[in-house]
């Protein structure tokens, strides 16, 4: 993969963990909210929580693999002749590498 590939894949996939984080966020709210209400004690209360329990772990799971992604790609990029690579690389997570033997 080289730098420019590298640097466009960090880019979409920064952008998405923004929005999906923000969506996140809104599910949190929306739990509390409704937690603190007289409506979670309702079937109706007690339902939306359960379908906001489910986007929140979606949500995470989501996350977590673009955490993963960004972290193959530096663990992929492209390095200069000196060993270097690009900052934007650089900042991202790491990711395991297991010996297959």
């Amino acid at each position: 993969m080289d730098l420019c590939e590298a640097s466009d894949a960090v880019s979409s996939m920064q952008a998405l963990r923004v929005e999906l984080t923000e969506e996140l966020d809104d599910i949190e709210n929306s739990i509390h909210e409704i937690a603190q209400s007289s409506v979670a004690c309702t079937d109706s209360g007690t339902n939306d929580l359960q379908v906001y329990w489910v986007a929140r772990a979606a949500l995470y799971s989501a996350l977590a693999s673009i955490n993963e992604v960004l972290g193959w790609v530096r663990l992929m990029a492209e390095k200069s002749i000196e060993g270097n690579v690009a900052e934007v690389v650089k900042s991202l997570p790491t990711v395991a590498v297991f010996s297959i033997h």
